[in-house]
C-alpha cells in the first residue's frame, strides 16, 4: 500500500531553471477572426519577479490518495517475517524479559505513524492482530489539545498506542478527522506491522485532517513537537520544483524519517527523495519458514534519480553503483512489498464487530517495518548509553555498505528483477534505485548499528552552490488559431529566493502573469504563426539562464 500525491505541476527540473514548459490547453474559443500568418509582427517584452520561497497554493492543496495493494497468493505472518529477516523470536506473552530482551523488541522507543483521515476501529483491529499472532497487547490513549508537549519518555514495560489528530500548524486538534476507507486500511497496515516489528515500542498514530500536502506537513510537524523517535510516512507524490521549500520539516534532532518510494514503478517521489529521509523500496519475498529467504525487486516499486535534489554526501563512490551521480538516488533500502507476497492485516468494516483478514502490501508495508527495525536499534543503543541514530544514511552508506564484510552481514543484496524498461530500472549488484542497498539481515544490522559511538556528522548534503544549471525542453508547442490556450512557464532555483524573469518576443494578446514559481500564460484568441519566446531568468546573486520556447499556432 502506498498513498500517492497528485501533482499539478508539469515538467522536469534540475538544480535551477531546469525545464521551462508551456502546456497549451484548448477550450471552446470564439470565431476564426485571427490574423493570417505573419500579419501581426508586433512583439513585446515582459519583465516579472517570481517569489521562489513561497509554497504555491496549488502545491499545498495537492491531494494524497490511497493505493491499496491486496494479494491473493502467499500471505506471511509476523513470525514468518521475523524469521525471514533474522529478527529475534517473539517471547511468550507472559515471559519476564531482561533489559536486553526488551530492547530487542523496541522498549522505550517511539514510532510516529503519519497518515490522513481517521480510522475509528484502530484499537479493535490492533487487538485482533495481537490476539491472533501472539503479540504484546497495547494500551490505547487518544490525545487532546491539552496534552503537554514534548511527550514524556516511552515506557519500557509495555506497548502503548497514542492517537492524535493534527492541525496544519503542528498542534493537536480537538476534532478527529473524517473517516476514509482507503486511508483507514493504510492506518491499520502501518500500526499493525510497525508493532509486529517493534512489539514493545510506543506507537503514536498522527492523523492529518485531510490528505493535502499542507495537512500532512502539519502532521510531521506535530511528530517533531512530540519528541525524539522514528517517523514512518506511507504517502507521497511526484517530486517537483517545490520540494526544497518543504524539506526543512525533516531537520529535527534525534529524529529518523522514513518514507515509501511508491508503488508505480520508476518515479521519484517526495518525501522519499528528501536527503534526510530514508527512502524504502520494495521486494518480492520467498520464504519457506526455514533457511535463507529469496528476494527479487518488486516490479512496481518506485525509485530513480532525482531531477531536483543534489546528490548527498553519503551517496559517494565508496558504494558500488551509486558514485558519480549528480542527483539523489532513491531508494536507500527495501523490504517485502509485493501484493503477491503480502502480509496479514486485520480490518474492521464500518458497522462490523469482527475483523476481516486481508493480505496487504506495498512500499508502505516495507516502510513501517524498517521504522520498527530502527526503533529497535535505538533501544539497543539506549541500553548501551548511546544516542539515537537520527538520520542513519551516513552509517548505512559510509560505515556499513562501503565495507564488504560489514555490508554482507547487514544486508542482502537484491540483484534480480525490474520495475520498467529504462536503463536504470533493473536490480544490480551493489546499489540500485529499486532496492537501494538491499534488504536487512536484521540481526547483523542491529549488531553494527548498536555499536557506533560517534555518529557521522555529514548527515545532510551541503547547501547547493549558487550556480544555475539549465536543461530546457525544446519541443514545439502547437496550438490552434482562435482557440483559447492556457499554461505556465515553471522555474526552479534552490539557491535563490527570487528570480527576475524577462520574456521577449511576446505576441500581442498573449498575457503573462507571475504566480509563485511560475509565469502563467494565457492567450484568448491566438493568431496563426510561429513565435519564439526568449526567456531570461536572473537569480538574486546575478547569475542568468536563458531559454527559447517556440509556439506554433496553426
Amino acid at each position: 500500500m502506498f498513498l500517492r500525491l497528485h501533482t499539478l505541476a508539469h515538467g522536469s527540473f534540475h538544480r535551477a531553471i531546469v525545464c521551462i514548459l508551456i502546456a497549451l490547453l484548448a477550450s471552446c474559443g470564439g470565431g476564426s477572426g485571427a490574423n493570417a500568418p505573419g500579419a501581426d509582427s508586433a512583439l513585446g517584452t515582459v519583465t516579472l519577479e517570481l517569489n521562489m520561497a513561497q509554497l504555491p497554493a496549488a502545491v499545498a492543496a495537492q491531494v494524497m490518495r490511497p493505493m491499496a495493494s491486496v494479494g491473493e497468493y502467499t500471505i506471511y505472518t509476523p513470525a514468518q517475517i521475523r524469521a525471514a529477516y533474522t529478527m529475534s523470536a517473539l517471547p511468550a506473552p507472559d515471559a519476564a524479559l531482561t533489559p536486553a530482551q526488551a530492547a530487542a523488541l523496541g522498549a522505550g522507543q517511539t514510532i510516529y505513524l503519519i497518515d490522513a483521515f481517521h480510522d475509528p476501529y484502530i484499537a479493535q483491529e490492533l487487538a485482533a492482530f495481537n490476539a491472533r499472532f501472539g503479540l504484546p497487547t497495547c494500551s490505547v490513549t487518544v490525545l487532546g489539545p491539552s496534552r503537554a508537549l514534548p511527550l514524556a519518555g516511552a515506557s519500557t514495560a509495555g506497548c502503548e498506542l497514542l492517537v492524535a489528530a493534527s492541525t496544519a500548524a503542528g498542534g493537536i486538534s480537538a476534532t478527529a478527522p473524517a473517516y476514509d476507507y482507503g486511508w483507514a486500511t493504510e492506518i491499520a497496515l502501518d500500526v499493525q506491522w510497525a508493532h509486529a516489528t517493534a512489539p514493545l515500542a510506543r506507537l503514536v498514530l498522527i492523523e492529518a485532517q485531510d490528505s493535502s500536502l499542507a495537512s500532512l506537513l502539519g502532521a510531521i510537524k506535530l511528530a517533531n513537537n512530540m519528541g525524539p523517535g522514528v517517523v514512518s510516512m506511507s504517502f507521497g507524490g511526484k517530486e517537483g520544483n517545490w520540494t526544497d521549500l518543504v524539506d526543512s520539516v525533516f531537520a529535527s534532532d534525534n529524529m529518523t524519517y522514513l518514507a515509501a518510494t511508491g508503488d508505480h514503478g520508476p518515479q521519484v517521489d517526495w518525501p522519499a527523495v528528501a536527503s534526510r529521509v530514508l527512502a524504502v523500496g520494495g521486494t518480492s519475498l520467498r520464504f519457506s519458514d526455514t533457511g535463507e529467504r529469496s528476494e527479487t525487486s518488486w516490479s512496481a516499486t518506485g525509485g530513480g534519480f532525482s531531477a531536483f535534489t543534489p546528490a548527498p554526501a553519503y551517496q559517494s563512490a565508496a558504494v558500488q553503483g551509486i558514485g558519480g551521480k549528480a542527483f539523489r538516488g532513491v531508494a536507500d533500502v527495501a523490504m517485502n512489498a509485493d501484493p503477491a507476497t503480502g502480509q496479514y492485516v486485520a480490518r474492521i468494516e464500518p458497522g462490523a464487530t469482527e475483523p476481516v483478514w486481508i493480505s496487504a502490501a506495498g512500499t508502505s508495508l516495507a516502510t513501517a517495518q524498517w521504522a520498527g527495525v530502527l526503533a529497535v536499534a535505538n533501544a539497543q543503543r539506549a541500553l548501551g548509553g548511546r544516542p539515537p541514530l537520527g538520520a542513519p544514511h551516513a552509517l548505512l552508506y559510509e560505515s556499513i555498505a562501503s565495507r564488504p564484510g560489514d555490508y554482507f552481514s547487514a544486508f542482502s543484496d537484491v540483484t534480480a528483477g525490474s520495475n520498467g524498461a529504462c536503463s536504470s530500472c533493473g536490480a544490480a549488484t551493489g546499489y540500485d534505485t529499486l532496492t537501494g542497498l538491499g534488504t536487512p539481515k536484521v540481526a547483523g544490522l542491529l549488531a553494527l548499528l548498536s555499536q557506533f559511538t560517534a555518529l557521522p556528522s555529514a548527515q545532510t548534503p551541503p547547501a547547493p552552490s549558487k550556480v544555475i544549471s539549465t536543461t530546457i525542453g525544446t519541443d514545439d508547442i502547437v496550438g490552434v488559431q482562435g482557440l483559447a490556450m492556457a499554461g505556465s512557464i515553471v522555474f526552479s532555483d534552490p539557491s535563490s529566493t527570487r528570480l527576475k524573469v524577462t520574456i521577449s518576443g511576446v505576441p500581442s494578446g498573449l498575457e503573462l502573469v507571475a504566480s509563485g514559481r511560475s509565469v502563467v500564460a494565457k492567450w484568448a484568441k491566438p493568431r496563426a504563426g510561429s513565435y519564439n519566446l526568449q526567456v531570461q531568468a536572473t537569480n538574486d546573486v546575478g547569475q542568468t539562464a536563458l531559454a527559447t520556447v517556440r509556439i506554433q499556432v496553426n
